[in-house]
């Protein structure tokens, strides 16, 4: 009998032991609900499942990047779909016609609200400077907005003569440092060898800074150079909140590398002898009463759009040219043709060769197009129905992968996965501009594009009259090095594999 009393008594027990269990469950899950769930509207886009509830999405981006959104269109279609993240949602846009209306509608999606919220994480900016920034960031008209004062500063800075006058000085920095290749020698005597993307990244990035700095560049000192790279790697850690002196220490400390030189600049008013382009921003930081260390912060961020993603373009545009025989061939007699006698970035021929330059031009349009990673990035800044028809939420965001559209075999044709040098020359069969995300569209269109364009066409022509390139690989080849994904800072991706090569000055021939 007592044994019999015992387990009545344990019975009950375990049963509102289970009982109280599940009501705990319960709750926590109407909390976690509350907190990370998302309830759809009729006409939002579909909304995609997740095996893991809440944060499954979250976490294939995390781990898998932009390859996830692949794998979501290879098993749903290319239509709009929905991501439900932890107390929001993701929009992904893959079809042209959807992303040219994004485009139009560029208050309701906008990219300057994004840039606006991520400048004081990533730069450091102080709180005052950043509320101002953070006003009227998307830009409704009659009421003063920095974010778009500063942006048509610069691209009133960046045409004309301005662009001209940069473009000279980035030529002729470049030049500097290709004459310097023939006097290099290592130990035995032998012309050195270089690590091509670390080359690459040294001789573009100074010539870019130069054009865009002018004589007190910052990044001549080669410790800001490298401290904008670390800075980059840790881009992800600084939008995360944590506490940056103690987990993102070394990219702090890069940071505030470039941070103490940009100071000094402004100090000594360097930027007097800048291009115009440094001029026009730091008067409109000026105009809106933001203080001299702060825009000394804004300038260290600028250095994402002015250098990150014209690197690696750069990068991939000479490989595909002299890892190819007879594209290097083609292209040195374009570029003959184009440069005269003389095939120095300090000719005069120098400044106007890039319009004799279209099969190079395609090459580096089509680099870009084949060596994409990354995202456009818009906030809705309040409820927006796309193509009036698909209802888009206000604090949501809306992401258009790039692979998606410069892989897009509609579009591209059935050879959309190969490289095609010509691919930009031909005129049948044009593709819709938003297909090519290379530079943004619409009022996002990237300032820079005329002026990247120009000085990596142009000096990538002058190297391949005055250069061979020679592979110190086991194959004796220029190998492709595949792709370094892993910066979420720029949309064209690094070489994954950094190998080291010989750059032999071809003398007359």
């Amino acid at each position: 009998m007592l044994l019999i009393s015992a387990l009545q008594k344990y019975g009950e027990l375990a049963t509102s032991q289970l009982a109280l269990s599940s009501v705990v469950l319960l709750v926590v899950y109407l909390l976690i609900d509350y907190m990370f769930g998302v309830k759809p509207a009729q006409a939002e886009p579909r909304f995609l499942p997740s095996r893991i509830p809440y944060f499954g999405h979250l976490i294939n981006i995390i781990c898998k990047g932009v390859n996830y959104y692949e794998e979501l269109v290879a098993k749903h279609g290319r239509l709009p779909y929905s991501l439900a993240m932890p107390g929001g949602r993701l929009y992904v846009l893959n079809l042209p016609e959807h992303v040219i209306s994004m485009q139009k509608a560029y208050r309701e999606l906008s990219f300057w609200s994004v840039e606006a919220s991520f400048t004081k994480s990533l730069a450091g900016i102080s709180d005052y400077s950043d509320e101002i920034l953070r006003t009227n960031a998307e830009g409704q008209q009659g009421i003063p907005s920095l974010v778009v004062d500063g942006m048509k500063a610069t691209h009133a800075a960046m045409t004309g003569p301005n662009l001209s006058e940069m473009i000279e000085r980035g030529l002729h920095r470049a030049a500097s440092e290709l004459e310097q290749l023939s006097i290099k020698t290592d130990p035995s005597g032998d012309l050195a060898t270089y690590c091509l993307w670390e080359w690459t990244q040294h001789v573009f990035s100074l010539a870019t800074s130069s054009a865009v700095y002018g004589p007190g560049n910052p990044y001549e000192d080669l410790n800001v150079e490298k401290g904008l790279y670390q800075f980059e790697d840790s881009t992800m850690l600084f939008l995360t909140g944590l506490p940056l002196r103690i987990f993102v220490r070394k990219g702090y400390a890069a940071r505030e590398v470039i941070v103490a030189a940009f100071k000094k600049f402004f100090a000594e008013k360097s930027d007097s002898k800048a291009s115009q382009l440094v001029k026009n921003r730091a008067d409109v930081l000026r105009r809106y009463a933001i203080p001299e260390a702060d825009i000394a912060r804004f300038e260290t961020a600028n250095g994402f759009g002015i250098l990150l993603n014209l690197l690696p373009t750069a990068y991939w545009t000479i490989w595909h040219v002299f890892s190819d025989r007879a594209l290097l061939h083609a292209v040195r007699e374009e570029a003959k043709a184009a440069f005269g006698p003389d095939a120095s970035l300090r000719s005069e021929a120098s400044l106007n060769a890039f319009q004799s330059l279209p099969l190079l031009t395609s090459v580096m349009s089509e680099a870009l197009r084949y060596n994409t990673t990354g995202a456009a990035v818009r906030r809705v800044t309040k409820d927006h129905l796309l193509n009036g028809q698909l209802l888009l939420k206000k604090g949501s965001y809306c992401l258009v992968p790039n692979k998606g559209a410069h892989f897009d075999s509609n579009q591209w044709g059935s050879e959309a996965h190969l490289f095609q040098a010509d691919r930009f020359l031909k005129t049948e069969n044009r593709v819709n501009g938003a297909s090519f995300r290379g530079f943004g569209g619409g009022v996002n269109l990237c300032p820079g594009k005329s002026f990247a364009t120009r000085l990596i066409v142009t000096t990538v022509a002058a190297m391949a009259l005055q250069l061979d390139i020679e592979p110190c690989t086991p194959s004796g080849a220029l190998d492709h090095p595949g792709h370094d994904e892993s910066s979420m800072a720029i949309v064209v991706a690094r070489p994954a594999m950094r190998y080291r090569v010989r750059l032999v000055p071809r003398g007359g021939k």
